[in-house]
Formats: structure tokens, C-alpha cells, sequence
């Protein structure tokens, strides 16, 4: 289904009995074409989300289970953790002060305080008090 062969099958079994060797390449040129853009599309979502990703993965180790409810109090937490990150490198860029970012691990201590809040806002959603 590309955009030089069209909508084609190809049976590798027949012995190439049903087309030509060059077609047989050029179905292949193109499959290789949709594998490459594919891997390069989920290497840039994973990379762009790398710390949801990390934080999920943490929360996971931790719980083994999440709800859809717990997932996206954790995204949300990550996003907020983000954006206060951003806020205090603009802040301090602005001011040009010389002091030393935290040594701490963001990511980490996101994913604890996130499975946190997602924990108490799934068992909110339930109507059991945490």
C-alpha cells in the first residue's frame, strides 16, 4: 500500500511465480521505508515524553497496577513538575543569579508524589477515604 506500488500482495512462498524480481524489490524498498519512519516516530514520542515515561515505569515498579484515573494524576503531576522546572530556570535565568540547581532526583520523587496523588484520587473516585 505505498505510494510507487499501490495496493499489492506478495506471497514470498511461490517461488516468485506471482511478480518480478524488481517489483519484489521495490515492495520491499518501500516496507523498509514505512519500518524506518515508524521507528523514528516512536523514538520521538518516547524521547519527547521521557519523563512520563520514566515516571510511569517507577509508579509501576512501585504498584505493579495502575488505574486510567492513577495514569493521568501521574501525567498531570509530571506535566505540573515540568512546569515548575521551567518556571524556576526561567526565574533564574532572568535574574542571572549564580546559585546551584537542586541535587536532587526530579524524577524519582515525581513518580512518589505522583503514584501518591493518583492513589488518593482513584480511591477519591471510589468514595474510600485514604
Amino acid at each position: 500500500m505505498g505510494n510507487e506500488v499501490g495496493l499489492a500482495t506478495h506471497n514470498y512462498n511461490d517461488d516468485g511465480k506471482s511478480m518480478s524480481s524488481e517489483t519484489r524489490l521495490l515492495i520491499e524498498k518501500e516496507v523498509k521505508h514505512f519500518i524506518e519512519r515508524a521507528y523514528h516516530n516512536a523514538k520521538t514520542i518516547l524521547t519527547t515524553h521521557k519523563k512520563e515515561l520514566h515516571a510511569l515505569a517507577n509508579a509501576l515498579l512501585e504498584h505493579e497496577t495502575l488505574t486510567g484515573i492513577q495514569k493521568k494524576a501521574l501525567f498531570a503531576q509530571v506535566r505540573t513538575q515540568k512546569q515548575q522546572q521551567s518556571n524556576v530556570v526561567e526565574a533564574q535565568s532572568s535574574s542571572q543569579s549564580n546559585t546551584a540547581p537542586p541535587s536532587s532526583n526530579p524524577t524519582a520523587s515525581a513518580a512518589a508524589a505522583a503514584a501518591a496523588a493518583a492513589k488518593g484520587a482513584a480511591a477519591k473516585a471510589q468514595g474510600v477515604q485514604v
